[in-house]
């Protein structure tokens, strides 16, 4: 029999070290422009039987003549690749219709973030990394004006509700690195024979690039890609579990669980409806589970919002993640505590153990949750 262990994460254990800011205020868009429709939500659940599921090892790669670290995965590169682009923010959507997506798989880090109503939202991050096959790719949310600042990323998405537009236009950086289907930008494909509206909005790595350049948004980019903090061997003082399992809401619960054959965290689904059992969460081009490296929880303040995102009125949240909190980090089978710390908007998180040294990630691709304070986490062990 399995033991359970309840692992509640207090953000008290690390406090803010500066003032959270407030949201600035909401402006409307400026004169001649239009916000994209707001979209009717979606029920989180699986509505389609997911293809046969195989899990798969940690990426590797013949490393070329000129190969490098990426400093997203710790994976090997070709520098002169690495020299010719920049990073790229693509926003995917995970309500229960736009499951399986396409192209997760191949991305270096993917943040999740609960976007509004309980349903949660990819911020996609690809580098090193190419991906034939990107989909759906949805509207932007709030997160990303948090986010785009740390990879100088060019911005991929499907316009946004009127006021979170009306932020994006006026924030110089996103306005001119962005990719709008919205806007009518290069670099997407309608493909209403694989995807029902509105979730059928495909790319690529190499369409975005391609269009990047078109709408002349410098590749390479202004700054250099943060350096995330790798070692090959797990921290000491690791808690041995066999999956983990992150609340966002009640209808939408995921759960990594460990598979050491191939080394990596399996992502699946599950609910409080139905705790005990779980749907493995695949990759729509791969037809294999989404796997990660790393599974990093981030605990932040979250803040309703007055923006209304849909129809139904659901509101906007808002992410705090300037300050410190509370980190959970899962890899080799292990599950470590510690905290993070951000000072400015530009910056990765400082990641600290309980003991004050750092906390490393394994090389690979890495899921990041931000999660709120009040939300629990529970742990099984082996």
């Amino acid at each position: 029999m399995k033991r359970t262990l309840i692992v509640i994460i207090a953000f008290a254990m690390a406090a803010c070290s500066s003032p959270a800011p407030t949201l600035p205020p909401l402006p409307t868009l400026p004169p001649g422009a239009t916000a994209a429709p707001a979209t009717e939500p979606v029920a989180p659940a699986e509505t389609a039987t997911p293809p046969p599921v195989t899990a798969t090892a940690a990426p590797t790669a013949t490393p070329a003549s000129d190969a490098v670290p990426c400093p997203l995965t710790d994976l090997p590169v070709s520098q002169s690749v690495l020299q010719s682009r920049r990073p790229l923010l693509v926003q995917i959507g995970n309500s229960g219709p736009e499951r399986p997506q396409f192209g997760l798989a191949q991305a270096d880090l993917v943040f999740e973030t609960i976007a509004e109503g309980g349903i949660t939202r990819f911020s996609a991050i690809y580098f090193c990394q190419d991906a034939t096959d990107i989909a759906g790719v949805r509207s932007g949310r709030l997160i990303d004006l948090q986010l785009l600042p740390i990879f100088d990323a060019v911005f991929v998405h499907v316009g946004a509700s009127e006021q979170v537009q009306a932020l994006f236009e006026n924030d110089r950086h996103i306005r001119d690195t962005s990719l709008d289907f919205f806007r009518s930008h290069p670099g997407f494909t309608l493909q209403p024979d694989r995807r029902r509206a509105p979730f059928d909005v495909f790319t690529s790595t190499e369409a975005l690039y391609n269009a990047a350049r078109r709408r002349a948004i410098p590749v390479p980019g202004d700054r250099p890609v943060p350096q995330l903090n790798f070692a090959a061997a797990p921290p000491a003082g690791g808690t041995p579990v066999a999956s983990v399992t992150v609340r966002h809401h009640s209808s939408y619960w995921v759960r990594w669980k460990w598979d050491a054959a191939a080394n990596v965290w399996g992502r699946h689904l599950t609910s409080e409806t139905a705790p005990a059992n779980d749907t493995p969460h695949v990759d729509a081009a791969t037809g294999r589970i989404l796997t990660a490296a790393n599974v990093l929880i981030v605990q932040a303040p979250h803040e309703q919002t007055d923006i209304i995102e849909d129809s139904l009125n659901s509101r906007s949240m808002q992410v705090n993640l300037i300050g410190s909190g509370a980190a959970t980090l899962l890899r080799d089978g292990q599950l470590f505590t510690g905290s993070w710390k951000r000072e400015a908007l530009t910056d990765w998180f400082t990641l600290t153990l309980a003991d004050g040294s750092p906390m490393t990630l394994h090389p690979g691709n890495t899921f990041v949750h931000f999660y709120p304070t009040t939300f629990k986490l529970d742990a099984a062990q082996p």
